[in-house]
C-alpha cells in the first residue's frame, strides 16, 4: 500500500465539498439570525422535520460501525479486523459530533441543552438519549486519542492514558447507572462489577487487550446499544405516525437496522475512502463482514414483514399512496442488498460489496426518514416538504463530516498503510500484562 499522505492537494471533488460546507455553514447563520420559521417549512404541526430525521435519526445510525467493530476487535476476538476499527472510530466521532452541531441548528433555544444534565426526568426517553449520546461521544474521543498521541509522539502520556482511561470509565458508568435508576445500592454494584473486571484484568487473571482498555470499549457498546433503540422509543408516543411505521417494536427495529448498518457502513467507508485516497480497499477483511450481512439483513427483513403481519395490517401495504410506496422503497433495497451479499459471485468483488452495503445503508435511511418524516400525517396542517435551506444545510453538515475524515486521514495515522506495518498479533494484543508495552509508531492503536 502507498505511504500515509501528509500534505492535502484541493481536488475538484474537495474543492464541491469545501463549497457545500461554505454554502451550508452561511445558511446556518441565516437560520440563527432570522429563526426557524425563515429557514424551514416547520410547522406546530410538524416541528420535527428533515434535519431530525436525516441529521439525527439516521445519522446516528450511520455511526453505528463504530461500536460494531471496536467490539468484534477488542470484545470478540476479531483482531483480524483491526485495520478497519480506527477509520470506523474516526466515522462515528465525526458523525456524532455532527449530530450534536446538527441538533444545535434545530432546536429552537440550542443555549438550553446542556439543561439535560441537571434535570432528571426519569420518564423521558429524551433524558436517556442525551445523556447516551454524550457520554458516547466522549467515549469515541477516549477512543481516538490514541490516534493524536501516535502521531504526536507523546509515548509516555499514550501509556498514561492507557493505565487511567478504566477509571474515569468506571466512574462514568458508575454516575450514569445513578442518573438512570437514582438507585444507590444499583450505582454499588455496578462500581463493585467494574472495579473486579479491572483487577482481574490487572493481576493476570483475564487477559487484557494491550491496545485498548477493555472498559473503555465496554461502554462505547453499552451507551451506543442504549440510545439507538431509544431514538426508537422516542415515537411511541406520537398518534399521527401511519400503521406501515408506527409499532411497540419500534425500539427494537432501530437497534436491528443499526447493528445490521453497521457492517455496511464499514464495507462504504473502507471502499470510497479506498477510492479517493488511492489505496487498495482491504478487501480480504471486508468480505467477512459481507457474509455476515445475509443474516443481519434477513433477520431485519423477518421481524419487519412479521410484525406487520401480527398487528393485522398487511394490507395498508397495497393501498395507493406515496407512503406506501416509501415502504417499498424501504423493502426493495433491503432485498437488493440481501440478494447481493447472499451471491458469492458479487459479495467476493469489491463492486458487488459497494452495491450492497448502498443498498443497506438507504435502506436504513428510508426507514428513519419514513418513521420522522413520510410517515406523520396530521390533516390540520399542511404536509411538511422540507425547504431547500434544510436541504442544503444537511449536505454542508455532510460535507463537513466527508472533509473532517479527509483531513484526519492526511494528518493521523488512522490507515495501517505505512511500510512495514503490521497489525498487532491476536496473541501480541491478547497477552495478559500490567502495563502496555512500548507502542510502535508505525502501527494505529486505536479501536
Amino acid at each position: 500500500m502507498s505511504p500515509r499522505p501528509t500534505t492535502l492537494r484541493i481536488t475538484p471533488a474537495l474543492a464541491v465539498l469545501i463549497g457545500l460546507a461554505a454554502v451550508g455553514l452561511v445558511l446556518i447563520a441565516f437560520r440563527f439570525a432570522y429563526g426557524l420559521g425563515a429557514a424551514t417549512n416547520l410547522s406546530d404541526g410538524y416541528p420535527w422535520g428533515f434535519w431530525i430525521g436525516m441529521d439525527i435519526l439516521a445519522g446516528i445510525a450511520l455511526a453505528a460501525g463504530g461500536f460494531v467493530v471496536a467490539g468484534v476487535v477488542h470484545l470478540f476476538g476479531g483482531h483480524r479486523f483491526h485495520a478497519l476499527a480506527r477509520p470506523a472510530i474516526l466515522t462515528a466521532f465525526l458523525g456524532y459530533l455532527l449530530f450534536i452541531f446538527a441538533l444545535m441548528v434545530d432546536l429552537g433555544r440550542p443555549w438550553n441543552i446542556w439543561w439535560a444534565l441537571v434535570s432528571w426526568n426519569h420518564y423521558s426517553p429524551m433524558f436517556e438519549v442525551a445523556w447516551c449520546v454524550m457520554f458516547y461521544t466522549g467515549v469515541l474521543a477516549l477512543e481516538f486519542t490514541p490516534a493524536v498521541l501516535e502521531r504526536l509522539g507523546w509515548d509516555r502520556l499514550r501509556r498514561l492514558w492507557y493505565e487511567g482511561v478504566p477509571f474515569f470509565i468506571m466512574a462514568l458508568l458508575s454516575l450514569f447507572t445513578f442518573a438512570m435508576t437514582g438507585s444507590g445500592q444499583w450505582t454499588g454494584i455496578v462500581l463493585a462489577v467494574l472495579v473486579l473486571w479491572e483487577t482481574l484484568m490487572r493481576t493476570g487473571a483475564m487477559r487484557r487487550d494491550r491496545q485498548m482498555p477493555v472498559l473503555l470499549i465496554m461502554a462505547g457498546v453499552i451507551f451506543s446499544t442504549l440510545h439507538q433503540s431509544s431514538l426508537g422509543t422516542l415515537f411511541l408516543i406520537t398518534d399521527k405516525l401511519g400503521p406501515l411505521w408506527y409499532t411497540p417494536i419500534l425500539p427494537a427495529l432501530f437497534f436491528l437496522s443499526a447493528v445490521m448498518v453497521g457492517p455496511a457502513m464499514v464495507i462504504v467507508e473502507g471502499i470510497m475512502s479506498a477510492r479517493a485516497l488511492g489505496r487498495r480497499p482491504e478487501l480480504d477483511l471486508l468480505r467477512p463482514l459481507g457474509r455476515a450481512m445475509p443474516y443481519l439483513l434477513a433477520l431485519y427483513l423477518l421481524v419487519r414483514l412479521s410484525d406487520l403481519v401480527l398487528r393485522g395490517v398487511v394490507l395498508e401495504a397495497m393501498r395507493p399512496a406515496f407512503t406506501t410506496a416509501w415502504w417499498w422503497l424501504e423493502i426493495v433495497l433491503v432485498l437488493v442488498a440481501l440478494a447481493v451479499f447472499a451471491t458469492p459471485e458479487l459479495a467476493r468483488r469489491g463492486r458487488g460489496l459497494l452495491l450492497g452495503a448502498w443498498a443497506a445503508v438507504l435502506a436504513v435511511v428510508v426507514h428513519r426518514c419514513g418513521v420522522a418524516i413520510v410517515g406523520l400525517d396530521v390533516p390540520e396542517y399542511a404536509r411538511y416538504v422540507p425547504a431547500w435551506s434544510e436541504v442544503l444545510i444537511t449536505a454542508g453538515i455532510a460535507a463537513l463530516g466527508v472533509l473532517g475524515f479527509r483531513l484526519a486521514v492526511a494528518f493521523l495515522p488512522i490507515y495501517e498503510d505505512e511500510p512495514g506495518a503490521a497489525a498487532p498479533t491476536a496473541r501480541a494484543v491478547r497477552e495478559p500484562a500490567v502495563a502496555p508495552a512500548p507502542v510502535d509508531h508505525r502501527i494505529p492503536v486505536g479501536g
